[in-house]
């Protein structure tokens, strides 16, 4: 094994991101960056992918993390980007197929490489990737394939996939993405999927997915008649805020703080992490983010919670378009028990936007309608590559773009504002409140405890 010593985060606050060393040093010399993992039923060992083409087994995941434990299993695959271990047997999805590992003398790497599954239909074009590894209750497997950034040209170009159980059938659930990194299944089955801006896509977008679906890159489509619509997103990031999605991830932790049940975003580009909240309204979906106060060493692809010690772990790498310094990363983010003081819930009535926290705030602040500004705008749905800003009352008025490093839109006139009984609702009144893509919700007020919160 090659030894190394894992780092406590020392940031203040309710959530801090510990670090467990990746050896970048090794006998191997071995390219580490971190593309798929999960933990096997001790919760103290976890196997990680690197999209070099390795699996590693580290042990040592302790409260302490002073000394883990890295022994290479298994090598040789094609560029993986998902792992999952089911029955202690441990999964892999490479482009080219579900591989799963036996080590029949238990000498900790694998003797056997077994093809579960190689249906998944390829082309020898760069970017489409296989991603992301997930099972549903039942046991049967997902991920999500890239295109090759134009028309499709064979027939899992940008579509999220279903594996049975025992691999032996692969059936296409839904269509339209571009450049998706990641995806989730939920407690109950639910699935997400993320895309990147580019061509069809306007800007990043965070969806949940129904079977059938069509998510907006009409080169991956996969249909008879070119498509004029598409099923809208859950919610939409602007490039300034994600310019390169990760996958998502489900609360299902009772020790993690107030959020259990409640969905997680990864954003490998600007290596953060974000609180996603969501309503239903008349069978669409609609949401936001909130950013956690957290910055990681890498772009921030692949989260699992972990039922050993009930906190999150996430993973990521540099390779393409990323903030993050290294070139593989691997951390715990783990809940101090300090208060949260973060948005918890967005809600949309006739002419209020409704804000929930975690935590009461101080009703001065909070109700004073000078410490809130909203700007709203939209995109354009073309196959120009993604999109800028355009105004909510004239659609054909730019108010933003990237490119210029603008980042604004219509600003919204605020009528009043109202505190709930409890302190932790704002009900914002707006004048005239109609859809748009996006909104932008600023606020710097107290919480009732005299902190500071600004988002």
């Amino acid at each position: 094994p090659v030894i190394t010593r894992g780092r406590l985060g020392l940031t203040p606050g309710a959530y801090v991101a510990d670090t467990l060393t990746v050896p970048e040093q090794n006998p191997w010399k071995s390219w580490i960056r971190c593309s798929g993992f999960d933990f096997f039923k001790d919760g103290t060992t976890a196997a990680m992918c690197s999209v070099t083409g390795d699996v590693w087994i580290v042990s040592g995941i302790d409260e302490s993390i002073k000394e883990l434990k890295w022994r290479r299993y298994a090598t040789g695959l094609f560029q993986p980007l998902g792992l999952k271990i089911v029955d202690e047997q441990i999964y892999v999805l490479g482009r080219d197929q579900i591989t799963r590992f036996h080590d029949f003398d238990k000498d900790g790497e694998a003797d056997f490489y077994e093809n579960f599954n190689n249906d998944i239909s390829i082309s020898n074009h760069y970017h489409e990737f296989c991603l992301n590894l997930s099972t549903d209750p039942a046991g049967n497997f997902y991920f999500i394939k890239g295109g090759n950034l134009r028309q499709a040209t064979v027939p899992h170009h940008g579509c999220l996939v279903k594996v049975s159980k025992d691999g032996s059938q692969l059936e296409v659930i839904a269509t339209g993405h571009r450049a998706p990194n990641g995806m989730s299944v939920g407690p109950k089955g639910e699935l997400t999927s993320s895309d990147n801006e580019g061509n069809w896509v306007p800007s990043s977008r965070v969806n949940l997915v129904k079977p059938g679906g069509f998510y907006g890159h009409v080169y991956t489509a996969h249909r008879k008649q070119v498509p004029t619509d598409y099923d809208k997103p859950l919610l939409w990031l602007p490039h300034q805020v994600d310019n390169s999605s990760g996958g998502q991830v489900w609360v299902t932790s009772d020790k993690w703080g107030p959020f259990k049940g409640d969905l997680l975003h990864l954003s490998y580009g600007k290596s953060s992490l974000f609180k996603v909240m969501k309503e239903e309204i008349n069978g669409q979906w609609q949401g936001g983010v909130v950013r956690f106060p957290l910055r990681f060493d890498s772009g921030i692809m692949r989260g699992r919670f972990n039922d050993h010690d009930g906190q999150l772990y996430v993973a990521g790498l540099r390779v393409w378009q990323s903030n993050g310094a290294r070139f593989g990363a691997f951390h715990r983010v783990r809940y101090t028990g300090k208060p949260v003081r973060m948005p918890t819930a967005i809600k949309v009535q006739k002419n209020y936007l409704v804000v929930t926290f975690t935590n009461p705030l101080d009703a001065v602040s909070a109700g004073d309608d000078q410490n809130w500004a909203i700007d709203q705008w939209n995109y354009q749905w073309t196959k120009n590559y993604g999109s800028k800003m355009y105004s909510s009352k004239d659609p054909a008025k730019v108010v933003g773009d990237k490119k210029q490093g603008e980042f604004g839109g219509d600003a919204v006139a605020i009528k009043g504002i109202k505190l709930s009984e409890d302190k932790k609702t704002v009900i914002i009144e707006v004048d005239g409140l109609k859809p748009v893509m996006q909104s932008r919700i600023r606020f710097n007020i107290k919480a009732a405890d005299g902190a500071v919160l600004k988002q």
